[in-house]
């Protein structure tokens, strides 16, 4: 059967380089419906029958405001009513308002409104095992080994679908113990996993989807888009919305290409008041979609003791932040990193 796949759509109002359209819509919850209709059109056209979701539809746990809900709920209604596809969501981190999923507590649930499969259990459904956000990775691997050696009769006719972090998929992610070589060994048809916003072929039928858009700074460098599985493979189609670019290490002479179309961010050192609105403006004159100026003081240096404490590195308020949290008693210093770095990158782009 051909269908297709996104993952990590993060429905939300978002204020970075944002407007409200004349109906009232986000202009990036826009970016993100279209890309999914897109999508949705895509598999469509290549005689699929299935939409799938691996997991954070929505952006902010435990709140979905209805500015954002009901343009969802229209889009997805399209894609079932006049695409005719199936379409099934997993419960990612990001949609409940708890730790683990359930449906009362799952922002997502209110898609079966609209004749979406919204999975809070492990579930079974044709040759497809749906796993939805499991917050324990060794829980989760307990119940992804009873499956594939108990459960099921034959794992090799069946493909998997979970919302997990899967390890070197984001080389700046420390590892969590869930590696592509245990997913391989459960002897899945395949295996494709929502989660880290980064597209990869990591070997032997696993894959991570990808976020379809670019949402943060924090997405810089990641591929982000859909794919479509049929019996030829897997293809993975890039997205066509604005992507998140750091110029700062950028040759002018590539600034045109970077710029069109794009949201960047560009650091200079000791810059006047006037030299940084110049620069934001040519930049804006290239077509970015939005511009972000980071400016870096470097001039006011004194001399130091050089057995005092090596100082933070000017202009690295991310490191600051990720210092901050490893020196923290935060239980789970990864996912308090992620979260902070993107609340500090939306502050920083407004």
């Amino acid at each position: 059967m051909i269908y297709g796949i996104i993952s990590d759509t993060h429905n939300h109002d978002w204020s970075a380089f944002s407007k409200q359209l004349p109906n009232g819509v986000n202009s990036r919850l826009r970016i993100i419906l279209d890309e999914t209709w897109r999508a949705a059109k895509a598999v469509k056209d290549a005689g699929g029958k299935a939409l799938i979701h691996t997991g954070d539809l929505f952006h902010v746990r435990g709140k979905v405001s209805p500015s954002v809900l009901n343009p969802t709920l229209e889009t997805y209604k399209r894609i079932t009513t006049e695409l005719g596809l199936k379409v099934y969501i997993i419960a990612g981190n990001h949609d409940l308002q708890g730790k683990e999923s359930d449906d009362l507590g799952n922002a997502a649930s209110s898609l079966g409104e609209v004749g979406c499969k919204v999975i809070n259990d492990i579930t079974l459904i044709d040759d497809f095992l749906f796993v939805p956000w499991i917050s324990s990775v060794e829980k989760l691997k307990d119940e992804l080994q009873v499956h594939a050696k108990v459960e099921l009769e034959d794992p090799q006719e069946v493909e998997l679908f979970i919302h997990a972090p899967v390890d070197e998929v984001l080389p700046h992610i420390p590892s969590h113990g869930l590696t592509a070589e245990f997913l391989s060994e459960l002897g899945f048809k395949g295996v494709f996993s929502g989660h880290y916003h980064n597209h990869r072929d990591l070997g032997d039928g696993v894959y991570s989807v990808g976020a379809l858009t670019h949402q943060t700074w924090g997405d810089i460098g990641s591929k982000a888009g859909f794919l479509i599985v049929d019996d030829d493979g897997v293809t993975h189609h890039p997205s066509n919305a604005p992507e998140f670019l750091d110029l700062t290490e950028c040759e002018p002479e590539d600034f045109p290409d970077l710029c069109a179309n794009n949201y960047v961010r560009m650091k200079v050192k000791d810059a006047s008041i006037s030299e940084i609105e110049e620069l934001r403006e040519t930049l804006f004159e290239l077509g970015a979609e939005g511009v972000q100026i980071v400016p870096i003081k470097t001039s006011s240096v004194v001399e130091r003791d050089p057995d005092a404490a090596e100082a933070p590195e000017l202009g690295s308020l991310e490191k600051g932040v990720e210092d901050w949290v490893d020196a923290s008693e935060f239980k789970h210093k990864t996912a308090a990193k992620k979260a902070a770095l993107e609340i500090l990158a939306e502050v920083e782009s407004v």
